[in-house]
Protein backbone atom coordinates (compact mmCIF):
# COMPACT_ATOMS: atom_id res chain seq x y z
CA UNK A 1 0.00 0.00 0.00
CA UNK A 2 1.45 3.38 -0.89
CA UNK A 3 1.52 5.55 1.88
CA UNK A 4 -0.65 8.96 1.31
CA UNK A 5 1.42 12.41 2.77
CA UNK A 6 -0.74 14.52 4.66
CA UNK A 7 -0.21 17.84 3.48
CA UNK A 8 -1.52 21.45 5.25
CA UNK A 9 -2.34 24.66 4.22
CA UNK A 10 0.51 26.21 2.78
CA UNK A 11 1.98 23.07 2.63
CA UNK A 12 4.49 22.94 -0.93
CA UNK A 13 3.16 20.18 -3.34
CA UNK A 14 4.91 20.97 -6.38
CA UNK A 15 6.82 23.64 -8.42
CA UNK A 16 3.96 25.18 -11.75
CA UNK A 17 6.33 23.75 -14.37
CA UNK A 18 5.70 20.02 -13.16
CA UNK A 19 1.89 20.51 -11.82
CA UNK A 20 -0.72 22.66 -12.09
CA UNK A 21 -3.44 23.57 -8.89
CA UNK A 22 -6.15 22.04 -9.42
CA UNK A 23 -8.78 20.89 -6.32
CA UNK A 24 -7.84 22.37 -3.33
CA UNK A 25 -4.46 23.86 -4.41
CA UNK A 26 -3.30 27.23 -5.66
CA UNK A 27 0.21 28.70 -7.36
CA UNK A 28 2.13 31.49 -5.81
CA UNK A 29 5.40 32.72 -7.55
CA UNK A 30 5.44 29.31 -9.69
CA UNK A 31 5.05 26.94 -6.23
CA UNK A 32 2.00 25.04 -6.21
CA UNK A 33 0.94 25.43 -2.41
CA UNK A 34 -2.21 23.12 -0.83
CA UNK A 35 -4.83 25.32 0.76
CA UNK A 36 -6.39 22.67 2.58
CA UNK A 37 -5.64 19.63 4.98
CA UNK A 38 -6.13 16.32 3.25
CA UNK A 39 -3.86 14.36 1.12
CA UNK A 40 -1.04 15.35 -1.45
CA UNK A 41 -2.12 13.87 -5.17
CA UNK A 42 -0.33 14.60 -7.71
CA UNK A 43 -1.38 13.31 -11.10
CA UNK A 44 1.23 12.18 -13.79
CA UNK A 45 -0.99 12.22 -16.78
CA UNK A 46 -2.82 15.38 -16.46
CA UNK A 47 0.22 17.41 -14.99
CA UNK A 48 -2.09 18.41 -12.26
CA UNK A 49 -1.66 18.59 -8.08
CA UNK A 50 -4.28 18.05 -6.06
CA UNK A 51 -5.26 17.49 -1.90
CA UNK A 52 -7.88 15.20 -1.46
CA UNK A 53 -9.87 16.90 1.45
CA UNK A 54 -10.22 14.62 4.88
CA UNK A 55 -13.96 13.49 5.31
CA UNK A 56 -16.06 16.16 7.41
CA UNK A 57 -19.16 16.14 9.61
CA UNK A 58 -21.97 18.70 7.47
CA UNK A 59 -22.25 20.72 10.86
CA UNK A 60 -22.75 24.50 10.37
CA UNK A 61 -19.95 26.73 11.91
CA UNK A 62 -21.36 28.89 15.04
CA UNK A 63 -20.07 31.36 17.68
CA UNK A 64 -17.04 29.78 19.68
CA UNK A 65 -15.79 27.98 16.56
CA UNK A 66 -12.64 27.37 16.05
CA UNK A 67 -11.47 28.31 12.13
CA UNK A 68 -8.45 28.26 9.55
CA UNK A 69 -8.21 30.05 7.03
CA UNK A 70 -5.81 32.01 4.60
CA UNK A 71 -6.37 36.17 4.24
CA UNK A 72 -7.52 37.27 1.50
CA UNK A 73 -7.81 40.93 1.55
CA UNK A 74 -6.30 43.90 4.07
CA UNK A 75 -7.94 47.19 4.48
CA UNK A 76 -6.81 49.23 7.79
CA UNK A 77 -9.92 48.49 9.23
CA UNK A 78 -10.78 44.93 7.97
CA UNK A 79 -9.45 41.93 6.92
CA UNK A 80 -10.84 39.09 4.78
CA UNK A 81 -10.13 35.83 5.48
CA UNK A 82 -11.07 32.92 3.19
CA UNK A 83 -11.99 30.08 5.66
CA UNK A 84 -10.95 26.63 4.78
CA UNK A 85 -10.93 24.13 7.97
CA UNK A 86 -13.81 24.35 11.42
CA UNK A 87 -14.01 22.51 13.99
CA UNK A 88 -16.00 22.88 17.50
CA UNK A 89 -15.67 20.75 20.60
CA UNK A 90 -12.87 18.39 18.80
CA UNK A 91 -15.60 17.81 15.59
CA UNK A 92 -14.18 18.64 12.28
CA UNK A 93 -17.17 20.57 10.66
CA UNK A 94 -17.79 21.08 6.89
CA UNK A 95 -16.92 24.32 5.20
CA UNK A 96 -18.29 25.29 1.52
CA UNK A 97 -16.46 28.43 0.30
CA UNK A 98 -17.12 30.24 3.64
CA UNK A 99 -15.46 33.99 4.22
CA UNK A 100 -14.74 35.42 7.48
CA UNK A 101 -14.65 39.52 8.51
CA UNK A 102 -11.92 40.22 11.01
CA UNK A 103 -12.27 44.02 12.18
CA UNK A 104 -9.21 45.50 13.47
CA UNK A 105 -10.72 45.93 17.15
CA UNK A 106 -10.77 42.09 17.49
CA UNK A 107 -6.85 41.38 16.38
CA UNK A 108 -5.39 42.10 19.32
CA UNK A 109 -6.17 43.02 23.39
CA UNK A 110 -3.34 46.01 22.86
CA UNK A 111 -4.40 48.70 20.66
CA UNK A 112 -3.77 48.37 16.57
CA UNK A 113 -3.98 51.19 14.15
CA UNK A 114 -3.75 49.20 11.10
CA UNK A 115 -4.71 45.70 10.32
CA UNK A 116 -1.48 45.42 8.31
CA UNK A 117 0.71 45.76 11.58
CA UNK A 118 -0.29 42.20 12.53
CA UNK A 119 -1.45 40.32 9.40
CA UNK A 120 -0.29 40.36 5.93
CA UNK A 121 -1.83 38.70 2.53
CA UNK A 122 -1.53 35.48 2.26
CA UNK A 123 -0.71 34.43 5.86
CA UNK A 124 -2.35 31.46 7.31
CA UNK A 125 -4.45 32.34 10.48
CA UNK A 126 -6.16 30.31 12.95
CA UNK A 127 -9.37 32.33 14.57
CA UNK A 128 -12.46 32.27 16.96
CA UNK A 129 -16.00 32.98 15.48
CA UNK A 130 -17.69 35.55 17.27
CA UNK A 131 -20.90 35.16 15.43
CA UNK A 132 -22.08 33.42 12.00
CA UNK A 133 -24.62 35.27 9.69
CA UNK A 134 -26.09 34.62 6.33
CA UNK A 135 -24.10 37.43 5.26
CA UNK A 136 -20.64 36.06 6.54
CA UNK A 137 -18.67 34.83 9.97
CA UNK A 138 -16.90 37.21 12.52
CA UNK A 139 -14.14 36.19 13.84
CA UNK A 140 -10.89 37.02 16.03
CA UNK A 141 -7.53 36.06 17.51
CA UNK A 142 -7.52 38.02 20.75
CA UNK A 143 -9.05 36.19 23.07
CA UNK A 144 -6.49 33.35 23.30
CA UNK A 145 -2.65 32.73 22.97
CA UNK A 146 -3.00 30.09 20.38
CA UNK A 147 -5.04 32.19 17.88
CA UNK A 148 -3.01 34.60 15.24
CA UNK A 149 -0.61 33.74 12.42
CA UNK A 150 -0.16 29.93 12.08
CA UNK A 151 2.06 30.15 8.92
CA UNK A 152 3.73 33.29 7.51
CA UNK A 153 5.24 34.57 4.28
CA UNK A 154 7.77 37.10 3.38
CA UNK A 155 6.43 40.21 2.07
CA UNK A 156 9.62 40.55 -0.19
CA UNK A 157 10.49 36.52 -1.03
CA UNK A 158 6.68 35.15 0.03
CA UNK A 159 9.00 32.20 1.05
CA UNK A 160 7.06 30.82 4.81
CA UNK A 161 9.05 32.70 8.00
CA UNK A 162 10.65 30.18 10.71
CA UNK A 163 10.07 31.21 14.12
CA UNK A 164 13.31 31.89 16.08
CA UNK A 165 13.19 33.50 19.89
CA UNK A 166 10.04 35.13 19.12
CA UNK A 167 10.48 36.75 15.82
CA UNK A 168 9.96 35.50 12.50
CA UNK A 169 12.34 36.02 10.13
CA UNK A 170 13.11 35.23 6.35
CA UNK A 171 15.27 32.66 5.45
CA UNK A 172 16.00 34.46 1.91
CA UNK A 173 16.04 37.68 2.82
CA UNK A 174 17.21 37.47 6.73
CA UNK A 175 14.87 40.38 7.55
CA UNK A 176 12.25 39.72 10.73
CA UNK A 177 8.74 40.75 10.54
CA UNK A 178 6.09 41.59 12.67
CA UNK A 179 2.97 39.41 13.00
CA UNK A 180 0.43 38.35 15.53
CA UNK A 181 1.78 35.10 16.90
CA UNK A 182 -0.33 32.23 17.42
CA UNK A 183 1.33 29.60 20.26
CA UNK A 184 1.11 26.98 17.56
CA UNK A 185 3.45 28.43 15.04
CA UNK A 186 4.12 25.95 12.21
CA UNK A 187 7.67 26.35 11.52
CA UNK A 188 10.28 26.77 14.52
Amino acid sequence: MVKQEMVYPGSFLSFEEEFVPNMNAFDSDGQVFSDSIGFKNLDEQSHEANVSKVARDTSAITRGSVVIGRIAMLKSSVIFVEIFEAERNDEKLLVNNKDGLMFVRNLDNKFVEHAEDLYRVGDIIKAKVLDAHSYGIEIETKSSPNLGVIKAFGVRSRKPLVLVNEQLRDPATGSTEMRKISSDYLLR
